[in-house]
């Protein structure tokens, strides 16, 4: 099996949680009382106050962080198991 590298599984997971990110705050705009996005960004993203711009671009960074951060465990996952599986010889 092939090493996962970690740089574009980054910009993949990072790229798509951005574009989650911007419809959530696109959805929670148009319709602010049927999907609250006001009670729930607040306590995923600390600092986080809603339609504020400041907030909203911190937001955008702690969603980057967080794919980060889901990249680095993942990827050290898979080449653990995969240096551990060549190790073994299968």
């Amino acid at each position: 099996m092939n090493r996962l590298p970690f740089a574009p599984l980054a910009a993949a997971i990072v790229a798509v949680g951005e574009v989650a990110y911007l419809v959530c705050v696109a959805a929670g705009a148009i319709w602010p009382d049927t999907f609250a996005m006001k009670a729930f960004f607040p306590t995923l993203f600390p600092g986080f106050t809603w339609l504020d711009p400041v907030s909203f671009i911190v937001g955008l960074v702690e969603v980057a962080l967080y794919g980060l951060a889901a990249a680095a465990v993942a990827a050290f996952a898979w080449n653990f198991v995969v240096d551990r599986s060549a190790k073994a010889g299968r």
